[in-house]
C-alpha cells in the first residue's frame, strides 16, 4: 500500500520511501517494483517521478512535511486484536527528529487509535486515512478510489497552518 501512495504522490511530490528491506530499496532505486501491481509497474518504469527510497528514516523523515505511515498491523482474530507496534515505532521515530511533520496512518488499526495516539503523544498531529486497495490493484484504486475518508486526532495544536 505504501508504494501505491508513494508512486502517486512522487508524480508532483518528491517522495522519500522508507523501508526496513534492503531489498526492496534496491529495487526501487533502479526502478524496479519489488511488489506484483501492474499499474505501479509501469509508473516506475514510464513516468517521471520524484521519487527515491532508503533504509533511513530519520534522514527521511527529518525534512517531510508529511509522513505517511502504511506499515503492517497484523490482526490476531482470535484475540480481536490489531499489533500496531509498527506503527507506533514510526510515530516515535518522526517525533524524535520531526515533531511538526503531519503524519497519514493508511495502516489498518482499529476505531479510536487515531485519537488513542493524539492523547499519547500530544505534540504529535495525526490523520487517518483507511486503505480500500485490493491486492495487485493498489495503485489503480489510489488513482480512481470509490471513496476517499480522512480523519484526525486532537492534538496539542492545529492540524495544519492556518
Amino acid at each position: 500500500m505504501g508504494l501505491s501512495i508513494a508512486t502517486l504522490l512522487a508524480q508532483r511530490n518528491p517522495v522519500v520511501a522508507v523501508d526496513v528491506v534492503p531489498e526492496k530499496v534496491s529495487l526501487l532505486l533502479r526502478r524496479v517494483s519489488p511488489i506484483a501491481d501492474e499499474y505501479i509497474e509501469k509508473y516506475l518504469k514510464e513516468k517521471e517521478l520524484n521519487l527515491t527510497a532508503t533504509l533511513d528514516g530519520a534522514a527521511a523523515y527529518a525534512g517531510a512535511d508529511f509522513v505517511v505511515i502504511a506499515t503492517p498491523t497484523n490482526y490476531d482474530p482470535v484475540k480481536n486484536f490489531f499489533d500496531t507496534r509498527h506503527v507506533e515505532e514510526v510515530v516515535e521515530a518522526v517525533l524524535s527528529v520531526n515533531p511538526s511533520a503531519v503524519m497519514v496512518i493508511k495502516s489498518t488499526v482499529p476505531v479510536g487509535y487515531t485519537a488513542s495516539l493524539a492523547r499519547r503523544y500530544p505534540s504529535g498531529r495525526f490523520l487517518f486515512s483507511p486503505e480500500f486497495l485490493r491486492e495487485s490493484k493498489a495503485l489503480y484504486d489510489n488513482l480512481y478510489p470509490n471513496r476517499i475518508i480522512v480523519g484526525y486526532g486532537a492534538s496539542a495544536g492545529p492540524l495544519l497552518p492556518c
